[in-house]
């Protein structure tokens, strides 16, 4: 059982534990998560889309229904998601190559393994989306 020492003490700690109380402070912290966009979900321009749909259509023909169409995109959308991702880790490997003379960056190596995880993700939905296409 706590005592009120104890008891007093978490209350004191819990309201200087709040977060930021400024706008700026607000801001600041809100973008805490963001560094290259992959968690969202993506939102494709339209030359991507209709490459999409055009990759889609030619796996699907051949196949029976128009559910295979739906199955072609979702593989084709998980391929392109690998892709851009690949295409993110080749960018921070140059900028990490082209920093040679500045002190060796823990920070962009900890960013460029965390691309891993999204990168692991897309892999697995174009599995899964294979597997469906092709039982």
């Amino acid at each position: 059982m706590a005592t009120e020492k104890q008891i007093a003490a978490n209350r004191a700690n819990a309201k200087r534990s709040t977060g930021p109380k400024t706008a700026a402070g607000k801001l600041k912290s809100s973008r805490n998560a963001y560094t290259h966009g992959l968690s969202g979900p993506v939102i494709w321009d339209q030359a991507t889309s209709e490459k999409i749909d055009s990759i889609a259509s030619d796996l699907a023909s051949g196949q029976a229904a128009q559910v295979s169409l739906t199955l072609a995109a979702e593989f084709t959308e998980a391929q392109m998601e690998v892709l851009r991702i690949q295409a993110i880790r080749s960018e921070q490997w140059a900028r990490i190559s082209q920093e040679e003379d500045e002190e060796f960056n823990l920070k962009d190596l900890k960013r460029l393994a965390a691309l891993d995880r999204y990168e692991r993700y897309a892999l697995t939905k174009r599995r899964r989306a294979s597997k469906k296409l092709n039982p």
